[in-house]
């Protein structure tokens, strides 16, 4: 009898072969498995507003999560972005999706907290040490006590929480480096109490003016000055009607990304699953895209003619003390407890 041996060449290509048909095999169950939920998924045509332009992370990261929302239905829910305040304001947008009137928004805190007030915790002034802090925040107990709030009281779903960085100070005359410096300065806020507060501690003459607003408000002189991330001063174009910016992070300025109540309970478990997956997703891509191109922007609004002013530590203080009037109206109508466990957030 005849014995035959296999060579080892003739033993790698039969061993290659038998593990390219279990990888084919497991593909093929892939797809198939990936394709039977994708099949599962309703047919639906959804809004998205918010107020940023194209160009901005915030409004690449509603783009980003409108694509990979289609992809991952198979392409059978279609998520239309609409930038630039095309279907709203923000307050508009908080009102649109509150009433189901649009699905979801990007929305400043500010916005949100004049239909939740607990939210004007954002906005207190220094309060947030750095954006890891305030991720610790907004992703953490705290945050997650706050969006449960948010939903009880108003029907108001938080996917994610998106960012624009720490708010700036820009004006078109006045060098800004202490807070005697802005007395007297017509300027622009968002319209919440607590931030037309927070300018009058500095002493300046605080004019609330809606974001879409704020290029023509300070093209005509209506207001010299206004505070925005550096992203926002930017994208918007305020830096070619601003001479000087001061980086006084007195606000972190996060994001809201909101969803109705009206889709979130209107369509099946495993497509509310994908859209809470796919804004945390899309929240961390925004957040490191909005991290690395703000130093970027800043450059080039420097190098276009900004006097950039970069604060001292003394100097940075002094905003600080000046601001705490601001907490001291505030600490009970936010709430002291919430107050104390942020600050204690690690």
């Amino acid at each position: 009898m005849e014995l035959t041996f296999s060579t080892p060449g003739s033993l790698v290509r039969k061993a290659f072969t038998h593990t390219r048909t279990i990888v084919a095999a497991l593909a093929v169950s892939g797809l198939a498995l990936t394709g039977a939920v994708a099949q599962d998924m309703p047919e639906m045509t959804l809004k998205f507003g918010h107020p940023y332009n194209e160009t901005h992370p915030l409004a690449q990261g509603a783009q980003k999560f409108a694509d990979i929302v289609k992809e991952k239905s198979g392409g059978k829910i279609t998520v239309e972005v609409f930038p630039n305040s095309t279907i709203g304001s923000s307050r508009e947008l908080v009102e649109s999706i509150q009433i189901g009137v649009i699905d979801f928004a990007l929305v400043p805190t500010t916005n949100v907290a004049s239909f939740y007030p607990p939210l004007d915790i954002f906005y207190l002034p220094f309060l947030f040490r750095d954006s890891e802090h305030a991720y610790a925040i907004s992703d953490g107990p705290v945050g997650k006590e706050l969006y449960a709030g948010l939903q009880a009281a108003t029907g108001i779903h938080t996917l994610a929480m998106y960012e624009s960085g720490f708010r700036t100070i820009t004006t078109a005359k006045t060098k800004i480096e202490m807070p005697d410096d802005m007395t007297g300065i017509k300027f622009r806020v968002v319209n919440n109490p607590l931030n037309v507060a927070t300018f009058k501690a500095l002493g300046a003459n605080p004019t609330p003016m809606a974001l879409s607003e704020v290029f023509t408000g300070l093209q005509q002189g209506t207001v010299d000055g206004q505070d925005n991330p550096v992203g926002n001063v930017k994208a918007f174009g305020f830096d070619k009607v601003q001479d000087f910016i001061t980086l006084s992070n007195h606000q972190w300025a996060g994001i809201m990304f909101l969803a109705s109540d009206k889709i979130m309970n209107g369509v099946p478990e495993d497509v509310q699953k994908l859209f809470k997956d796919v804004a945390i997703e899309t929240q961390d891509w925004e957040r490191k895209e909005m991290n690395a191109v703000e130093g970027k922007y800043l450059s080039e609004m420097e190098a276009g003619g900004m006097t950039v002013t970069r604060l001292s530590p003394d100097q940075a203080a002094a905003f600080q003390a000046a601001m705490e009037p601001v907490w001291g109206e505030y600490r009970e109508k936010i709430g002291a407890e919430l107050i104390q466990s942020a600050v204690d957030t690690k």
